[in-house]
């Protein structure tokens, strides 16, 4: 079985590599260390859906960071929280 790059859209995932679907979005986590920062982690995690526009919510609680992805993902169709 052939496989793709990984990337939706690509050849082999099963997906239409045609115009972007409305209910695709967008997830990105970028994160640093500062050691002059009480916890020294630090992360912005940026969000865009089209129904909703862009968030962005920064923190130094890698727990957040990952209620603030377990959110997004559980919001996006085809869920069970739907």
């Amino acid at each position: 079985m052939a496989h793709g790059d990984g990337q939706p859209g690509s050849a082999g995932d099963g997906t239409d590599s045609g115009a972007p679907s409305q209910t695709q979005g967008t997830l990105v986590i970028r994160t640093w260390w500062e050691p002059d920062h009480v916890h020294g982690f630090r992360a912005r995690v940026t969000s865009q859906l089209p129904e909703a526009g862009q968030t962005t919510v920064t923190t130094a609680d890698p727990e957040e960071v990952l209620a603030v992805v377990r959110h997004w993902l559980l919001s996006r169709p085809g869920t069970d929280n739907q």
